[in-house]
């Protein structure tokens, strides 16, 4: 079979209606460390505690156990977690692609503040993210201004406002969810997850253990109560509240990261499974793409629909480049991964995987061809947000009680 590389021509193609319906790559992955290495899937919370999330699969002809490594939200993250590298690193495209940005000014321990900023490709709900709408422009409230509220009130039918404001939430999808009216929901033409095949097909067998730590001072630190209240003292500006209320209390030293912890095999304490196979997929749907409107046009609408298609497949070629996922699960691919593009009827084309000096040269043409065909103008356009210091007074290290 004769295999290509992908052409603006065949995401011109998919931006019109008949066209592919979708893009999909698959790759196959590893331990870092071999086949007998284990991994640390996702961790979820469930009635127990945490938790990994098992389900049957199809895979290769059969139903398989297996294990939820990475979910379809978290691969969305690391997609928007590489555009925004890129966008501080000066990419020749996506730097100049319109963001909104939420300062905040945050105070220390020592009552002094500092500045610490966010893109909506950080924040969970993108453009219609809490942070933003209840922060403020030069004084007045972010939900108040003209060019905000048009972003919201767009529709599927002329999404332009919103693109032109925010396109990163066009191409991966929100949600206005806590508007009275109007809200919107844009689903994102991305899909992608990654799954572990179990090497133990009969049940599900984590491995359970917590790693030691050795305290060279003393093995075990335990205050009395007046002492404990002194050390409260030292330590209350930089601890969240439930640690410093936990630790006047008790006054145990391994609270505040004092003294030794042993090792431990606690059924709570997931520390990886073994996996027979890991698979990662990604789908770039183009009939969530040709979903939208623009207001420029057919030939208008579709370059814009190509731009968001090649910022996607930028996004999945930079974050592939990195297979950072999170502790204990180092992978690296066990072979050649594969790009299928759909022919309609039952016919792909096989692809060449897209690598990023290609992924690049694909959006800044279909940059060029927006420009052209749509008027589309990225140069750099942020819209400035002050965060709500209300937030920063409000906010804890502790965990939600959501």
């Amino acid at each position: 079979m004769m295999v290509r590389a992908l052409t603006l021509e065949d995401l011109n193609k998919a931006a019109k209606l008949g066209g592919p319906s979708t893009l999909s790559e698959k790759t196959l992955l590893e331990p870092a460390a071999g086949p007998e290495g284990i991994i640390a899937p996702a961790k979820y919370t469930g009635s127990n505690g945490a938790t990994y999330v098992f389900e049957d699969r199809y895979i290769g002809g059969e139903s398989k156990r297996t294990v939820l490594v990475d979910s379809r939200t978290s691969q969305s993250n690391r997609l928007e977690d590489y555009v925004t590298k890129a966008i501080k690193d000066g990419h020749p495209v996506l730097s100049r692609m319109p963001r909104i940005r939420v300062t905040y000014q945050v105070p220390d321990e020592t009552g002094e503040t500092f500045e610490r900023s966010y893109l909506e490709t950080q924040l969970p709900h993108r453009a219609f993210d809490g942070h933003i709408r209840i922060g403020s422009i030069n004084g007045k409230s972010t939900s108040e201004l003209t060019e905000y509220v048009q972003a919201r009130n767009s529709t599927a039918e002329n999404m332009m406002p919103l693109f032109t404001l925010s396109p990163i939430t066009v191409a991966f999808g929100g949600w206005d969810s806590t508007r009275r009216k109007n809200q919107l929901r844009i689903a994102s033409p991305f899909n992608g997850e990654i799954i572990g095949v179990l090497a133990n097909q009969d049940q599900d067998r984590p491995v359970f253990r917590a790693g030691a730590r050795v305290d060279p001072v003393e093995a075990s630190i335990k205050f009395d109560k007046d002492d404990a209240k002194a050390i409260g003292r030292i330590i209350q500006p930089e601890v969240s509240d439930n640690t410093f209320k936990t630790f006047e209390k008790e006054g145990k030293g391994s609270k505040i990261g004092l003294g030794a912890i042993p090792p431990s095999t606690k059924n709570d304490a997931y520390d990886g499974i073994a996996v027979s196979n890991i698979i990662r997929t990604h789908v770039l749907s183009f009939s969530t793409l040709r979903s939208l409107r623009f207001g420029k046009g057919p030939e208008g609408d579709a370059a814009i629909r190509v731009l968001i298609a090649a910022l996607i497949l930028d996004a999945m070629a930079g974050s592939n480049s990195e297979l950072v996922l999170r502790a204990n699960c180092v992978l690296r691919e066990s072979a050649k991964p594969t790009m299928i593009l759909d022919k309609r009827f039952g016919e792909s084309d096989e692809l060449d995987m897209l690598d990023l000096s290609h992924a690049d040269e694909l959006l800044t043409e279909a940059y060029d061809q927006a420009v052209a065909k749509a008027g589309v103008d990225w140069h750099g356009q942020v819209l400035e947000v002050t965060g709500n210091p209300l937030v920063m007074k409000a906010g804890s290290a502790d965990e939600s009680e959501d």
